[in-house]
C-alpha cells in the first residue's frame, strides 16, 4: 500500500495543495490573451513559500492580467516557476481566436513544455509532445475522477471469475472509448451536469448488485455483468469527454490527441484495477481478524457516498427544490 500511494502521489506533492492549478489563457486579438486562474496556489503565513508563477515563450510579455506576444504568438516554451514546491501539478488551458482549443499539464519532473502548433504537430517530436501531454491528462483525469474508480471497483466485486472480470472491465473500456470518441468529434452531446447526476446513480445501482450478490440472490447484472457494464460504460464515456472537451483538441494532431487521452484513461484504470486486486489478495491472506462481510461493508460505503451524491448533483441539476 505505501508503495502504490508512493507512485499515485509522488512525495513531492506532500504538504501541497491537491487542487489542480489551472491558467485559461483566452485570445483576444491576434497575439493578445487574457489571463484567468482557477485554484491559484498561495502563500501561507508562516510557510517557506516559493513564488509560483508562469513562464512565457520569449517575445511574450505579461502585464497584469494580460499576455501580450510578438509576430510569432504564443509558440516556445511555457511552465511554471516553483512547480514541486508551491504545487503539485498544473495545467495551462489556451483558447486562439481560430482552431482548437488545446491544454498542457506540468508536473515538478516536467515543469515546462513546448507548445506546437499545427505546422509542428506534423513532426515527429510536435506528435510526440502531444502524445505525452494528452496521455498524462488522461491518467490524472481517471487518478482524480473517484467516482469512476468506484464504479470500477464496485464491478470487481460483482465479478466472481478472473474471466467475467475480464470481460467486465473489457465492456467498460470499448464503452466508454465509444462514447468518448463521439462527443469529441462533436457527433453527439449531452449536458455534463446530467451526465454526472446519472453516473452518480450508476455506481447505487452497482451497490445494490453487490448486496443482491452477498444475499445469494440473481440478476442479469449479476449474470452477465459485462452487458450492464457496457451500458453504463457508455454513460461514464460522456464524463470522460466533457472533460476532454473542455481542454480541447490540438488542431491538426485531434485523432492522436484523442487516443493518447484514452491511452492515459486506460492505464489509470488498470493501475487501479491492479491495486485494488492486490490489496484484495493482501486482505484474504491476513490471518489477523477482519471486519466481518467486506463486501457488504464496501457495498454500503459506495452505496452510501453515490446516494449522497446522485441527491446532491440532482438538486443542482434541478435548480434545487423550492
Amino acid at each position: 500500500m505505501l508503495v502504490a500511494l508512493w507512485v499515485a502521489f509522488p512525495l513531492s506533492a506532500v504538504a501541497h495543495q491537491a487542487a489542480l492549478a489551472v491558467l485559461t489563457v483566452t485570445e483576444i486579438q491576434e497575439n493578445r490573451y487574457t489571463l484567468e486562474w482557477e485554484n491559484k496556489p498561495t502563500a501561507s503565513e508562516g510557510d517557506d513559500f516559493l513564488a509560483f508563477s508562469p513562464i512565457w515563450p520569449e517575445g511574450c510579455v505579461e502585464d497584469a492580467q494580460l499576455l501580450i506576444c510578438d509576430r510569432y504568438g504564443l509558440s516556445g516554451e511555457i511552465g511554471f516557476e516553483g512547480l514541486g514546491a508551491a504545487q503539485s501539478a498544473a495545467m495551462i488551458r489556451i483558447t486562439p481566436l481560430a482552431g482548437e482549443a488545446r491544454a498542457v499539464l506540468l508536473t515538478p519532473t516536467t515543469p515546462t513544455a513546448r507548445l506546437i502548433s499545427a505546422a509542428d504537430a506534423a513532426t515527429w517530436e510536435g506528435r510526440l509532445s502531444i502524445a505525452r501531454n494528452y496521455t498524462a491528462l488522461g491518467v490524472e483525469h481517471i487518478v482524480v475522477g473517484i467516482d469512476h474508480l468506484m464504479f470500477v471497483l464496485g464491478l470487481m466485486l460483482i465479478a466472481t471469475t478472473r474471466w467475467m472480470l475480464v470481460k467486465t472491465i473489457t465492456a467498460f473500456t470499448i464503452a466508454h472509448t465509444v462514447t468518448l470518441t463521439a462527443v469529441s468529434f462533436g457527433w453527439v452531446g449531452v449536458p455534463e451536469a446530467f451526465v454526472n447526476t446519472m453516473i452518480a446513480l450508476s455506481i447505487v445501482f452497482v451497490a445494490v448488485e453487490i448486496m443482491r450478490h452477498r444475499h445469494g440472490q440473481s440478476s442479469i447484472t449479476l449474470r452477465n455483468p459485462e452487458i450492464v457494464s457496457f451500458g453504463f460504460g457508455l454513460l461514464h464515456g460522456f464524463g470522460f469527454a466533457n472533460a476532454l472537451v473542455s481542454l480541447g483538441l490540438p488542431e491538426g494532431a485531434r485523432v492522436l490527441a484523442l487516443a493518447a487521452f484514452n491511452i492515459g484513461v486506460e492505464i489509470g484504470q488498470l493501475l487501479f484495477v491492479v491495486l485494488a486486486l492486490a490489496l484484495i489478495w493482501s486482505w484474504r491472506s491476513m490471518s489477523a481478524p477482519m471486519v466481518a462481510r467486506p463486501a457488504q461493508t464496501a457495498a454500503y460505503v459506495i452505496g452510501g457516498v453515490a446516494s449522497y451524491w446522485f441527491i446532491d448533483r440532482l438538486v443542482a441539476l434541478t435548480g434545487g427544490i423550492a
